[in-house]
Formats: structure tokens, sequence, C-alpha cells
């Protein structure tokens, strides 16, 4: 759902010396960043990263400055842009489909503007767009509809949204296509896959915190017990790799066993959103900005709660992030009140740990979205007269030196 911000009354205080590195790269050179491990709390170092979850002997995605590439793997090969368009779901690596909406009429004091919506198909080896079909709509409104792949790819949670408050649920078969449809509506789109069999959805009320509902492919659904006072409403919530995440109103980041536990564990404090790495592995936490006037800032956590390093972003506001599908780049935006700061999109590469700004002074109106290999970065940002415009990002396929 679009996600629109109102203007940030955050000041910031001392710049990391993230920003700093940032302010002193001019965009003639094009140089990454590179993030420093501070002493910030609950750094780790080779030895304690490697003992993570899943067992793997995992590096820090953090680097000192002296030790830092002078290249790094995000390099950008070309941008397409395209006015007017919002991307609805990537088709393949080259495709997508994208909502295009027109002006018909600008709006008044006594009357609302309106608009009318296409959907195309954007073949992004040669810029060909063709229409597609249009979402069911619901009046003149057209329906907004979400597609969530499982891990193996064969099936994928779809919502087809009847207006901001309700959606329908479905499974989809996505080799023959068919749509199973699960009974009952829901009023968030918080949820993710636990396992390749299995959706969890928080469906929302609006009396109290509703049901979390596990989905199965076969469309059977249950509920699963989650035994926490703390939680009225789930502001983020979503499951991964047999565990569920979901931050509470005292802005824990709290995890349990999905079918072995109902309490939950504290992992981290202060979090103001947060996205779950595809491999299970690492977190990306942003937290504030705080009532103090502390500035929002981008952390990266283990599966077993400890931080790695230090911060690798810093603003007023971090309202987006998204992993690459093969968890090695994660996209993120920050806004900061003050320009010298950071503001734009963002990418920061776990192989040579370099932030690299990819889309400068953006500020993305709809989450950002990855091509299945992870060699494209979609971003929808507010354009002319408020309507959408997207840029794709290809980057280029090189190797660290």
């Amino acid at each position: 759902m679009p996600n629109k911000k109102g203007e940030i009354a955050v000041k910031l205080t001392l710049l990391l010396m993230l920003a700093i590195e940032l302010t002193a790269c001019s965009a003639k050179n094009g140089e990454p960043i590179p993030v420093a491990s501070g002493a910030s709390a609950g750094q780790t170092d080779d030895a304690s990263a490697a003992q993570g979850a899943g067992g793997g002997k995992r590096k820090l995605t953090v680097v000192k400055e002296t030790d830092a590439p002078k290249r790094s793997d995000v390099a950008i090969e070309r941008i397409h842009r395209f006015e007017g368009a919002a991307i609805d779901a990537w088709l393949s690596d080259d495709a997508l489909r994208v909502t295009t909406t027109k002006l018909l009429k600008p709006g008044t004091d006594t009357e609302e503007a309106k608009f009318s919506y296409a959907a195309e198909i954007v073949d992004l080896t040669n810029d060909a767009r063709k229409p597609a079909k249009l979402p069911e709509t619901e009046g003149n409104t057209a329906a907004l509809v979400k597609e969530t792949l499982s891990p193996d790819g064969k099936f994928a949670f779809v919502q087809q949204w009847k207006d901001k408050y309700t959606a329908r649920n479905f499974i989809k078969n996505v080799a023959t296509g068919g749509m199973t449809e699960i009974p009952g509506a829901n009023y968030l789109e918080s949820g993710g896959w636990v396992d390749e069999g299995t959706y969890l959805l928080a469906a929302g009320s609006m009396e109290g915190r509703g049901d979390i509902l596990a989905v199965k492919t076969d469309g059977t659904v249950s509920k699963v017990t989650l035994d926490d006072p703390q939680i009225e409403l789930f502001t983020k919530f979503t499951a991964s790799h047999g565990r569920v995440y979901y931050t509470d109103q005292a802005q824990n980041l709290k995890t349990l066993a999905y079918g072995t536990a109902t309490k939950p564990t504290v992992l981290a404090t202060g979090v103001s959103g947060f996205e779950i790495a595809p491999d299970g592995a690492t977190i990306a936490v942003s937290t504030g900005p705080g009532q103090d006037g502390a500035a929002a800032q981008l952390l990266l956590y283990g599966a077993d709660g400890r931080q790695q390093g230090a911060a690798i972003g810093k603003g007023d506001l971090i309202p987006y992030m998204s992993w690459s599908a093969d968890a090695v780049k994660l996209a993120f935006a920050v806004y900061a009140e003050d320009r010298s700061g950071m503001n734009g999109v963002y990418v920061f590469d776990a192989a040579s740990g370099t932030v690299v700004p990819v889309v400068p002074n953006a500020f993305p109106q709809y989450p950002l979205s990855w091509n299945p290999s992870g060699t494209r970065l979609g971003v929808t940002a507010s354009g002319k007269g408020d309507l959408p415009v997207t840029e794709v990002i290809d980057f280029k396929n090189q190797q660290t030196p």
C-alpha cells in the first residue's frame, strides 16, 4: 500500500563517520562509502559472528575503513524511467507489471481529483510496453494486488485489496495459475512464509490485534497462539525460516519459534522497522527517531539478536528497506532534514561492506523492490502533479578487485 510521509520535525545530532564519508564523496567520482566498524554496544568480532544462527561461518558485513575496498559490486549500468507508473510485481528478471496513473480532472476544494488507471507489462530488455489486464476494481478505484512467493517459488500468497481496509486472500499455484480463496477478510497486509508450505498472516481487526492465521498451500487455515499481553496491534509482522517476528507498542522486536513456542523473546529494543534477509541469518533494523532528538539509524543484527558492527545508515527517517533474494544487497531509503546528511536511496553490499548511493535525494512513496536475481532495483517516488514515477536501476555484473 502507498505510504506517504509528512515532513519530519526531528533535527539531526552529530553525524556518524558514515555520513561524514558520504559528504566527502562527490557525485562525480561515485566512490562507495566504507562502513566503519565502531565500538558500538553489542558489536561482535569475526569469531563470534561465525557462531550465529544456522551454524554457518558468516563474516561481519562491516569493514574497517583502512581495509575498505576502493570499489564494490554495486555499480550502476543503466536507469529506466517510467512516468506515472508504479510497480505491481516482477514477472521475471527482465519483465514487470506496472500500473500507470493519469490525471483526468484536478481536485478542487469541494471535489476530489479523478484518475484513470491502466496496467502494462514492461520488457526491460528494450523498454517495450504492452497493455495488461487491470486488476479487479471496486467502483472507480483499481484494486491493489500483492503477491508473495513461497521460498521454493511454487506457490504465492495473494492479497487483492478491495479498499484500504479489507482484502481478499488467495493461495496461487504458480505452475498452473490456479487460485484458492481463503475464507474471511483481513485488515492488515502483514505476513510471511514461515516455511515452504505455510504462510502466516496477521489478519488484523477493527477491534484488537485480530488473529494470526496459518494458511497452508492446500487452502486450509488454522489459528496460531501468541501469548503476549503487550501487543494490541501489529505494526510490523512477518515470518521466516520457522520463526515469527514482530514489533510491539514499546518498539521491541520480538520472535518465537513457530509451532513449538507461544511466548516470544526480545531481540532488540527501540525498533521502528525491520526486514529479515531471505536466508534468515541477518535482520536489518531501523531505530528511532528518538523523543530526545536522536536520529534514526539502520543497524544489522544476527538471527540471535546480536548487533553486527556499526550503523550503515542514519537520518531523520528510514521508511523502506529491501533485501535482494541472495541476501547480499540491502536497499534502503533515508530522509534527513539536514540536506548535508544522507538523503535518497542507498544499497549496502554485504560482500564488500560498503554503502553506495544509487538514487540521491529520492524519497520513495512505495516499497523498494528487487527483481528475482537481485540485478535490478525498482524505486517509485512522487513525480509531477504527485503522480508516481518509477526508476528501475540496472547494476553491472562486476567483481570486487
